[in-house]
């Protein structure tokens, strides 16, 4: 099933992890760090202005250690409660770039939706 501007509703509540995210537009350079763990389709990266945070693979360049992102990306999450209705823009990698109901858009992980 395709996610993408569909309307969802969570089933999990979701707390913002990092406050102050990493957030950069096509063709800028970043520093490019570790895989996560648990998803190594994610790396940690770090902007010129020192914000770091995930950032999916395809989103980055082929050169490392520094990189070139592709498009505008914001690693902004998004705090949710059981229950609120959020439309889905895009899934990538078991996380879901999300819009709530006031226009807010962020990351929560996929796992925090009803299907």
């Amino acid at each position: 099933m395709s996610w993408a501007k569909a309307k969802a509703r969570i089933r999990l509540q979701y707390e913002v992890e990092y406050l102050n995210p990493i957030h950069v537009k096509a063709g800028e350079r970043v520093e490019v760090g570790r895989a996560d763990s648990d998803c190594p389709d994610w790396l940690w990266s770090r902007a010129a202005d020192g914000r770091e945070g995930w950032v999916p693979v395809e989103l980055l360049s082929a050169e490392r250690p520094t990189a070139t992102i592709l498009v505008d990306y914001s690693a902004k999450e998004l705090a949710v409660k059981i229950g609120e209705e959020v439309e889905v823009e895009e899934i990538r990698h078991g996380w879901a770039l999300v819009r709530n109901t006031q226009g807010e858009i962020g990351w929560i992980p996929e796992s925090h939706i009803d299907r």
